[in-house]
C-alpha cells in the first residue's frame, strides 16, 4: 500500500482527530491570512498617501521680522532642479478694486466707503494647491482651478456669484487700487477683465469675521486668481516685468519622508541669506494620515508572526501527543517492512493534507471577512480625527483602506502554512520513529 493511501486511509478512519487538527489550522491560516491581507492594505495605503497628500514646504518672505527676502522664479527654479519635487504653487497677495462686482457687504459698505469695492486677490500659479482648498476650507462646486498656463482667470465663491447673478464663463472688471499708487501712476491703474473659470464653496472660514469685518477680510469675497494677472497689472503700475511671488511659493515632495532631507539641501545654499525668509514645513496632514496605517502594518505584521510561531508549538504538541498514541501502529509498519522515511513521509502528508482543506476554508472565510474587517478598521482609524474637518479626511482615507486577499497574500500564507506544518509535523513524527524496535515493543506490552 502507498504513502498516499494509508495517510488518506488513516485521515478517513480518525476523523474525530482530523476534524480537530482542520478546524486549528483552519483558525490560524484564517488570522495569517487577515494579517497579511491587512498590513498589505495598510502598507498600499500609505504609498498611495505619500503620492496623493505628500508633505510640502513654503519658501516666504519673512514679514514677522521686517525681513523681505525675494522668492523669484530664479528660486523657485533652482529648487526644482535639487530633485525630489512634484509641484510647485506660486503665491500673491494682492488688492484690487472691484468695478461692476457687488461685494458682500461689511464694515465700509455701512460706512459709505470706497473701499467697500476692495477685496483680496490670492494669486496662484495653481490653486488646487492653495491651503485654502489642501486643507478642504474651501471646495471648488462647479468648473475648474487656477492652472500655471492661465492668464486673467478668475475662480470666486458661490456667495459672491450669487450675489451678482454670475457663472462660470462670465466676466468682470477689476482694477489696482490707486490709494497705494503714487500720484504720478495712479493713471496706470487700468481696468482689466477676468474670466470666471471656477466657482468655489466656504466650508470653514480659516480666520475668524466680527460682525464688523471689511469687505477684504471676508472668505467669501476672496478672489482667486492666476499669477500672470498679477504680474501684469502691478508690473504695468511699476512700469517694469516681475518675476516674484510676493506671498512666497509652496513646493510639494514626491516623497513626505524626504521632506527634511530636501529642505536641509535648500537651506545649505550659501548664496541666499536665509534669515531674510521663514521656510515653513507641513507634512501634518500627511504624519497624521499615515501615522495610523503605518502603526497598523507593524501591528499586524508582529501578530501574524506570533500567531505563526505559536502555531507551530502549538500544532507540534498536538501532533506529538498524538503521535505517542501511534507507537503500535509504528511496530506494525516496521514489522511489515516499512521503512521509518516511508512512515515519515505518510504522517507529514496526512498534516498536508489536513492543511490543504483547512487553507481552502480560511480563504472562503477571510474573502467573506475582509470587507467587514475593512469597515471596522476604518472606522477606528477614523476615530482618531481631531477635529470634524480632520475627521472627514480620515473617513475618506480610511475608507479607502480596502483590505483584499490577493494572489500574493494568498502565497506568501500558503508558504508560510506549509512551512509550519513541514516543521511541527516532522518534529514529532521522528521524536515516534526514533524509539528502537525494543522500546516499541515495550510500550505496546
Amino acid at each position: 500500500m502507498g504513502t498516499g493511501r494509508r495517510a488518506f486511509l488513516y485521515l478517513m478512519r480518525n476523523k474525530k482527530k482530523t476534524m480537530i487538527l482542520l478546524a486549528v489550522l483552519t483558525v490560524i491560516f484564517t488570522l495569517v491570512l487577515l494579517c497579511t491581507a491587512i498590513g498589505s492594505a495598510a502598507g498600499s495605503s500609505v504609498q498611495k498617501l505619500r503620492g496623493q497628500m505628500g508633505g510640502y514646504f513654503k519658501i516666504e518672505p519673512d514679514f514677522s521680522q521686517g525681513k523681505f527676502g525675494t522668492v523669484d522664479d530664479a528660486l523657485v527654479q533652482k529648487v526644482k532642479d535639487a530633485g525630489g519635487i512634484k509641484a510647485v504653487n506660486g503665491m500673491d497677495i494682492q488688492y484690487f478694486m472691484t468695478e461692476d462686482l457687488e461685494l458682500l457687504p461689511g464694515r465700509f459698505t455701512e460706512e459709505g466707503d470706497a473701499k467697500a469695492k476692495l477685496t483680496r486677490f490670492l494669486g496662484n500659479t495653481d490653486s488646487s494647491r492653495s491651503e485654502y482648498f489642501m486643507l478642504e476650507y474651501n471646495s471648488l462646486t462647479k468648473g475648474r482651478h487656477i492652472e500655471p498656463k492661465d492668464s486673467g482667470k478668475a475662480v470666486i465663491s458661490d456667495a459672491l456669484a450669487e450675489k451678482n447673478n454670475l457663472s462660470v464663463g462670465d466676466d468682470f472688471l477689476v482694477r489696482m487700487n490707486e490709494e497705494n499708487l503714487p500720484e504720478e501712476k495712479k493713471e496706470l491703474a487700468a481696468s482689466h477683465t477676468l474670466e470666471i473659470v471656477g466657482i468655489y464653496h466656504v466650508n470653514s472660514a480659516q480666520v475668524y469675521q466680527s460682525q464688523n469685518a471689511a469687505e477684504c477680510d471676508m472668505e467669501e469675497n476672496f478672489i482667486f486668481t492666476d499669477t500672470a494677472f498679477i504680474r501684469k497689472a502691478y508690473g504695468e503700475a511699476a512700469e517694469t516685468e516681475l518675476d516674484r511671488y510676493t506671498a512666497g511659493a509652496a513646493f510639494f515632495v514626491e516623497n513626505p519622508k524626504e521632506l527634511d532631507q530636501i529642505m536641509g539641501t535648500v537651506l545649505e545654499w550659501e548664496d541666499y541669506n536665509w534669515e531674510d525668509y521663514a521656510v515653513i514645513k507641513n507634512n501634518k496632514t500627511y504624519e497624521d494620515s499615515a501615522e495610523p496605517l503605518e502603526k497598523l502594518s507593524g501591528l499586524v505584521a508582529m501578530m501574524a508572526a506570533v500567531i505563526s510561531v505559536v502555531s507551530a508549538v502549538m500544532l507540534s504538541l498536538i501532533l506529538f501527543l498524538w503521535m505517542r498514541e501511534r507507537v503500535h501502529e509504528i511496530g506494525i509498519y516496521l514489522s511489515v517492512g516499512i521503512q521509518k522515511k516511508g512512515l515519515l513521509g505518510q504522517y507529514i502528508l496526512e498534516s498536508l493534507l489536513t492543511a490543504a482543506a483547512a487553507f481552502i476554508l480560511a480563504l472562503a472565510i477571510a474573502f467573506a471577512a475582509s470587507g467587514v474587517t475593512g469597515q471596522m478598521i476604518g472606522k477606528s482609524l477614523s476615530s482618531e480625527g481631531e477635529t470634524e474637518m480632520s475627521l472627514e479626511r480620515d473617513q475618506t482615507e480610511a475608507a479607502e483602506l480596502k483590505i483584499r486577499v490577493g494572489a500574493a497574500e494568498t502565497a506568501e500564507v500558503a508558504g508560510i502554512g506549509i512551512l509550519i506544518v513541514l516543521l511541527s509535523a516532522g518534529a514529532a513524527s521522528v521524536t515516534a520513529l526514533r524509539l528502537q524496535p525494543k522500546d516499541i515493543l515495550s510500550k505496546m506490552s
